[in-house]
């Protein structure tokens, strides 16, 4: 079985010019903990972001500010879907916020509607440490 820890970027980034690897950019402890657990679980991260889709934790990004909104959704959609058809998870453990919290509606839209068809399941798990 094939499974991914997946969390959600975040507004909090170094400023940094230039690029750096997604888990220096994003600056948030909700990440640094699924970083950890992934390593300690042995299971590969990704992060879900509003502007690249799925990136790993050593992928370089610039510095943006994109939050994924409900209007955005239609044209990450097949962003998403075509990485999680190369990537072929059954399993995602997405750690977030639940969707009624303001902000994060979209990014649960976007996984649950890129995963339905590939038949890869997600298994939701809270964030707790906000």
């Amino acid at each position: 079985m094939v499974e991914y820890m997946v969390t959600t970027c975040s507004k909090e980034k170094d400023p940094a010019d230039g690029v750096l690897p997604a888990i220096q950019r994003y600056q948030h402890p909700r990440i640094d903990w699924v970083y950890q657990e992934s390593q300690r679980l042995d299971l590969p991260m990704l992060i879900l972001s509003g502007k690249y889709g799925l990136i790993r934790p050593d992928d370089p990004i610039p510095w943006y500010d994109q939050a994924l909104t409900l209007d955005n959704v239609s044209t990450l959609l097949p962003i998403l879907t075509e990485q999680l058809h190369q990537t072929l998870p059954d399993l995602i453990h997405f750690i977030a916020l639940p969707p009624e919290t303001p902000g994060w509606a979209p990014y649960h839209l976007v996984l649950e509607q890129a995963c339905a068809p590939l038949k890869v399941k997600i298994r939701l798990i809270p964030w707790l440490g906000e």
